[in-house]
């Protein structure tokens, strides 16, 4: 399973006025008509349907709407487009400096990405039992390793590398599960492996 869009995002389309962000990410979706007089209630609805997600699940794959609060603009909203976003029409570096209440399925009451099946994981990327864990070696385990430590360093040890699935990584892995709302059994499975994908590994 992974996040699929629905609605594509150009920031060449992008509104750029000053005070009317959600209208300009709405232009962004090319969303013809609004439905949310401002960002917040946009958000609060999004709360209110379950489809308000934790910043820390934020796709890498697909462009989503992120709710923010900034000394100056209070109650924005934003665009992550495959973790690049926009502001307004222009491009922010990062989301230093940011208050994130989370990111969303819609923009403006128009969904924007769905919940798929993801294509099965790639012929040879798991082994024949189904699931990597504590205590297998592979070199395919030291390319995931290199993968978490680089795309997640706070929370993957440099001791983690290599062709060896031992501690470190288990609890990087479990770490990764509780982010994403998977189980967290320290074991890279399927489910795992399709978040991990929709994170941006191509292993």
């Amino acid at each position: 399973m992974a996040w699929s869009q629905v609605r594509n995002f150009d920031i060449n389309k992008m509104g750029t006025k000053p005070g009317w962000c959600l209208q300009n990410c709405r232009l962004g979706f090319g969303i013809t008509s609004g439905t949310y007089a401002s960002a917040k209630a946009d958000m609060e609805a999004q709360r209110a349907n379950g489809t308000l997600h934790p910043i820390n699940t934020l796709p890498m794959n697909v462009a989503v709407p992120i709710y923010v609060d900034t000394a100056s603009k209070y109650e924005h909203v934003i665009v992550s487009d495959h973790g690049i976003y926009y502001s307004d029409g222009k491009r922010l570096s990062s989301l230093s400096g940011l208050s994130c209440f989370g990111w969303g399925e819609y923009c403006d009451g128009a969904r924007v990405v769905k919940w798929t099946d993801d294509p099965q994981p790639t012929p040879g990327f798991l082994p024949a039992k189904g699931y990597w864990k504590q205590g297998d070696k592979d070199d395919r385990i030291a390319a995931m390793a290199s993968w978490m430590r680089k795309t997640f360093p706070a929370y993957t040890s440099p001791k983690a590398l290599g062709p060896i699935f031992g501690p470190y990584l288990r609890n990087a892995v479990q770490t990764f599960q509780k982010r994403t709302g998977l189980v967290a059994d320290g074991m890279v499975g399927p489910k795992t492996y399709a978040k991990m994908k929709a994170y941006g590994f191509t292993g």
